[in-house]
């Protein structure tokens, strides 16, 4: 949903009272709720007049509801989005604590930083539509990568054959998951150090310490970490 943007309106800064404040955010509350309301009416296809005969109240009723200038009880506004087919998502944000009141299974509310605020601007994308996309993209090469990892474990290339022989207990699978998060670190040294732990059988490469050393020839995990990278570069 495009929304107008009453937010630089709204925060022009009027006075320091708390009660000119909460009257701000009353107003933008209801700027936006009945811009939402309305929206969501005539994407049905319904006038306010059809609207309220299936609401069983008069036309006048639904105009108040959807003016920004009048206050609104809460059961109305449910009854019009329920009649809808819409839900009123519901949360409570203090400080860094977010607490979702509305119960919709398969809706997560969430705060996001000031950084996906710009990127998304950048991209000429609401928030939204830009989380959406960084989700998918990030799920679908999450998904890529460790099946590009496990097949080259499995493969009969002579470096997968060795790092089966450092296995263990642990399956491909597992592997290849510490793998990925490995790939994840962004200095050139920090992965390799984290690859040699893995295949010294470390349970996670982000608790690695370079300056630690297991019983194993270090030389040749070295040598192995290093061809093993440079597989996963070519991935």
């Amino acid at each position: 949903m495009k929304k107008p943007n009453f937010q630089a309106w709204l925060e022009q800064k009027v006075s320091d009272e708390p009660e000119v404040i909460l009257a701000g955010k009353l107003e933008y509350l209801r700027l936006y709720l009945t811009d939402a309301m309305r929206e969501i009416r005539n994407k049905a296809g319904l006038t306010q007049a059809q609207l309220a005969e299936k609401l069983g109240v008069k036309q006048a009723a639904v105009s108040k509801l959807e003016s920004a200038l009048k206050e609104h009880e809460l059961e109305s506004v449910l009854h019009y989005l329920h009649t809808l087919g819409a839900d009123l998502l519901v949360a409570v944000k203090q400080g860094d604590d977010l607490y979702q009141a509305s119960d919709n299974e398969g809706v997560l509310l969430v705060d996001v930083p000031d950084v996906v605020f710009q990127k998304a601007l950048a991209a000429n994308m609401s928030v939204r539509e830009y989380v959406h996309v960084a989700v998918k993209k990030f799920s679908g090469e999450d998904d890529g990568l460790r099946t590009a990892l496990v097949k080259l474990l499995e493969s009969d290339d002579s470096v997968a054959v060795k790092v089966r022989e450092r296995l263990g207990s642990r399956t491909i699978q597992e592997v290849a998951i510490e793998l990925e998060k490995c790939l994840s670190l962004s200095e050139e040294e920090d992965r390799l150090s984290a690859v040699k732990n893995v295949l010294a059988a470390n349970v996670s490469c982000r608790e690695s310490n370079r300056g630690s050393s297991d019983q194993v020839d270090e030389i040749e995990l070295l040598d192995l970490a290093e061809e093993l990278l440079e597989k996963l570069a070519d991935i």
